[in-house]
């Protein structure tokens, strides 16, 4: 009779790796055990491993040379928004007009009757959508509310059905702080709106069910594991999303680590009222489990840098912020607030003048609270030369995202807008982390983005460069999230979550690099066809 699978000899022995572990110090081997439990328990080379694995009859996997890495950190994802996207809601082209928009909406890929992906709500995604036509919508769609959401999610264009049963006043809808609606000569909604314009119909937007959502977010996960992501932010936590990750832990189907940013503020970005996210803030910690880590916050402070809305907070003549651009105007108070609970705010800055109120509110907090948590800024895009030193001092951690900007035509025409600057959070000796903000048009692999900022970041020196990005997309994700002790490199007692590329990332090999196999706790998760 066979011993239990609980016994050490069901532990797997890998061996003939390329294995770069990001620990200081043993930065490279050749092969580890994985426990039957899913940790590192032996690190080594293939003849000391093989030596272990024929003492204890364990079981042997051939890496074959491939290089092995840890499991990707990925710090900025929007796990079920994206999921939902992907395969309940409509694709749509990046820019449409609207002689096409009805024919892409008719041929979305949608699993619910009619192709409505919420309810009898259609719901589209582009980035943008040229020249928008209220009537033409209107005249296709007279009785289905259509949304179309873009500009990297923070605008949106409705049908009059979608703005009548939103509760929005077509004929004069007053302004309100942080919304930015286009208008007609008349005053009049012409269905397109930015930023807190969208609270009323992104409430309103009807959710799946539970089943669907836990249907949905497995499709996301298996999607990350596709790009060697083993652990994640999510960036807009709501109550159903907390509610699905509960039942699949109870359940045994949870293959990824999570660290849920639940949504304070604005309530369009987590489609619930304010009200029902504040109070899933307060219980949290009923939500937490083994997988799921529920010690975040998320706010949006302003908008973003993007033409034809620019709602970006910048710096006015005299250094102050321009509040007009602010989204959330309390952010000090709510700083303070979750930091008194140890929770991790992650706070979303574009501009100059929002992410240097959200270093006050963070300096604020320390004050008050010196052996508080770790903070973090999303995005890092507009940083001013002065803010920069106070990452190191605040231990604010550099949250850099949408990886897909970092080297893109809309970054080089923005006029310096869009910079992500790396060489000057590395002067600054800022912790950095990377994050794909799948979701906002991105996707979630992150290795071809990073590839464009490999000289970046080595300072010109390309096997620089890759040593420092491998540890940004791992063991610096680990540390914001505080779980440097069980996540982030190949050690021993961490959990064994590693991919194997075939490239040598180490080496700054990220051009066309392919994640081959994912592990997550020992077992694969993902391998390449």
């Amino acid at each position: 009779m066979a011993p239990p699978s609980t016994t050490p000899n069901n532990g797997t022995a890998y061996i003939n790796g390329k294995v770069y572990t990001v620990n200081e110090k043993q930065p490279w081997a050749e092969a580890f055990i994985a426990s039957q439990d899913g940790y590192f328990i032996t690190i080594g080379s293939t003849a000391e491993i093989e030596a272990q694995a024929r003492q204890q009859k364990l079981t042997v996997y051939d890496l074959r040379g491939h290089f092995v890495m840890p499991g990707i950190h990925d710090a900025h994802v929007h796990l079920l928004m994206s999921a939902l996207a992907d395969s309940s809601q409509i694709r749509m082209p990046p820019e449409l007009t609207p002689s096409n928009v009805a024919e892409e909406l008719k041929k979305g890929k949608c699993l619910c009757k009619y192709g409505h992906a919420n309810q009898d709500w259609l719901v589209g995604h582009s980035y943008m959508v040229e020249n928008f036509s209220l009537e033409a919508l209107d005249k296709d769609f007279p009785d289905t509310p259509v949304v179309i959401r873009a500009g990297a999610g923070h605008s949106a264009y409705l049908n009059s059905e979608a703005l009548r049963r939103s509760g929005y006043n077509i004929e004069s809808e007053p302004d309100a702080q942080g919304a930015t609606y286009f208008r007609d000569d008349q005053g009049r909604l012409t269905g397109e709106m930015a930023e807190n314009a969208m609270s009323k119909v992104m409430t309103t937007l009807p959710q799946s069910n539970l089943a669907h959502v836990k249907r949905v977010l497995m499709s996301g996960i298996k999607r990350l594991h596709q790009a060697g992501v083993t652990s994640c932010q999510e960036a807009s936590a709501n109550t159903i999303m907390l509610q699905g990750l509960r039942e699949l832990e109870r359940e045994g189907k949870l293959s990824i680590d999570i660290q849920t940013h639940i949504v304070y503020a604005p309530d369009w970005i987590g489609e619930e009222r304010a009200e029902t996210l504040h109070k899933t803030l307060d219980e949290a910690k009923t939500y937490a489990s083994k997988h799921v880590d529920t010690r975040f916050v998320k706010i949006i402070l302003d908008g973003v840098p993007l033409a034809p809305y620019h709602t970006h907070a910048a710096l006015n003549s005299d250094g102050k912020v321009d509040e007009s651009k602010l989204l959330t105007l309390n952010v000090h108070e709510a700083v303070r607030k979750y930091d008194e609970r140890g929770m991790t705010m992650k706070i979303h800055c574009t501009g100059h003048g929002s992410t240097r109120l959200a270093l006050d509110a963070f300096e604020a907090a320390r004050k008050h609270n010196p052996k508080g948590p770790k903070h973090e800024i999303a995005h890092c895009s507009g940083v001013h030369d002065d803010e920069y030193p106070k990452f190191k001092a605040l231990n604010v951690t550099a949250e850099m995202s949408p990886a897909f900007f970092f080297v893109h035509p809309i970054t080089q025409a923005s006029g310096g807008l869009m910079d992500w600057n790396f060489p000057k959070m590395l002067a600054a000796d800022a912790q950095i982390s990377i994050g794909s903000d799948w979701g906002a048009g991105a996707s979630p692999d992150l290795l071809p983005d990073v590839a464009k900022v490999v000289d970046i970041v080595g300072g010109g020196d390309r096997n620089l460069g890759g040593e420092k990005l491998c540890r940004m997309l791992t063991l610096a994700g680990a540390e914001a999230v505080g779980r440097e002790k069980e996540l982030g490199s190949i050690e021993v007692g961490k959990k064994a979550n590693f991919i194997a590329v075939d490239k040598d990332l180490s080496q700054g090999d990220f051009e066309g690099a392919s994640v081959l196999t994912t592990w997550f706790e020992g077992e694969i998760v993902y391998e390449k066809s």
